[in-house]
């Protein structure tokens, strides 16, 4: 496919229909069905009840829960058999919160989110004693939940591990976030010329989705001579540096829809071709892709994945990102390295269908002086995997 081709028309109609939604959310026996997930989760680890404290946009648990995507302090208190309540900090966003959040009871926080989230904690639960926990709380916030309560346990790893195996639901959000990644690599592509500065061409790529309801995770870029590399991998702010003929650029681009975002990777040469370094580079990262690629499917691990990675160092080079990690709801599971830099012990992990992650094996000097980008979001499937971007590969030749 022609990256000129990559647009809002690729969408399946029941995709298109969920991006035209006035405020797009998940279907009430979707929300259920997660909530049950947690509930028997809850009885597993012996939990009374639950909250969860998010603030800021793209809050994923709440908004995971309750179609809320959390603009600030949004705090839900989950006791299994109750109806759920989400405080919401700011008064005048209750009338919005009412209107997106699924089978929820939200309040006003306030300005105390927190100590209102307590009181009717205390209201639901009053012989609560083992509570779960989600969010960084500060030490007044946590004194406020944990008076009177026996016990507070850490309930993120066993959300993160709820959240790895996407439901058909949330594979279609994701198509959609990774759609828009796409179209925002392809407007990057088409604006990039000689003279234009790394501010204009993240602006660019963010024009490419936001009318379509898309919304800005990371446009990460790095650009520098490749006769005379000085940078290996994507900086995390755009400056105003511009564009020079005989440049490489790399870039990650991240685009959410709703809080499911995907993620391309990519290498650009500016009016050149890449010179033998960005094509050893590359050749390498091409091959442990493929190698990552063929033994991704179900029943597939962790080490599986690692043994892919052994060309980098064979090559004489390294990598500083991580080459895979699970995405979609937080930074998931498994987070691997390689042998010259690894992301700690190889985990006891095992791949299965609808789990989704990021393979992205970004080659770099061992003088970190020059690198590339390559890769993207892939979905498990039922006898493999699949490439949910769709931007071509290979070096992109401006």
């Amino acid at each position: 496919m022609a990256s000129t081709d990559i647009g809002i028309h690729l969408l399946s109609d029941d995709e298109r229909a969920i991006l035209e939604a006035p405020y797009p959310g998940f279907a009430a026996p979707e929300i259920a069905a997660r909530r049950e997930r947690v509930t028997n989760a809850m009885a597993e680890d012996g939990l009374d009840a639950l909250i969860v404290a998010e603030f800021g946009f793209g809050g994923s648990a709440v908004h995971w829960l309750t179609n809320w995507p959390a603009t600030t302090a949004a705090v839900l208190v989950f006791v299994p058999g109750q109806p759920l309540h989400l405080v919401v900090e700011h008064y005048n966003h209750l009338p919005h919160a009412r209107q997106m959040a699924c089978d929820v009871e939200v309040v006003w926080g306030e300005r105390k989110p927190l100590s209102v989230a307590s009181g009717i904690l205390k209201k639901l639960a009053p012989d609560a004693k083992r509570i779960g926990l989600m969010g960084r709380l500060s030490a007044n916030d946590y004194g406020a939940i944990s008076a009177g309560v026996d016990e507070i346990t850490d309930f993120n790893r066993t959300y993160f591990t709820l959240r790895l195996i996407k439901s058909d639901a949330e594979i279609s959000w994701m198509r959609i976030g990774a759609l828009f990644s796409d179209m925002a690599l392809a407007a990057m592509a088409k604006t990039v010329t000689p003279g234009i500065t790394e501010r204009e061409l993240a602006a660019a790529t963010q024009a490419a989705y936001l009318p379509h309801g898309g919304a800005h995770v990371i446009e990460f870029m790095g650009v520098t001579p490749m006769d005379d590399p000085s940078c290996c991998v994507p900086l995390q702010f755009p400056s105003t540096r511009q564009v020079r003929q005989g440049d490489a650029l790399v870039t990650e681009i991240s685009s959410h829809f709703w809080t499911y975002s995907g993620q391309v990777l990519r290498t650009m040469t500016i009016d050149a071709e890449p010179n033998q370094l960005y094509q050893d580079l590359h050749g390498v990262a091409e091959a442990v892709l493929a190698g990552i690629e063929g033994v991704l499917r179900p029943g597939a691990t962790a080490a599986d994945v690692i043994a892919q990675t052994s060309v980098i160092e064979e090559a004489g080079f390294t990598i500083w990102d991580d080459v895979t990690h699970g995405y979609g709801g937080g930074y998931l599971a498994p987070v691997l390295g390689c042998t010259s830099r690894p992301a700690g012990p190889v985990p006891e992990f095992t791949f299965a269908e609808n789990m989704t992650l990021v393979v992205q094996p970004n080659i770099i000097t061992k003088d970190a002086s020059a690198g590339v980008q390559t890769g993207g979001l892939v979905r498990i499937t039922s006898d493999g995997n699949e490439r949910m971007q769709i931007y071509p590969s290979g070096i992109i030749r401006i």
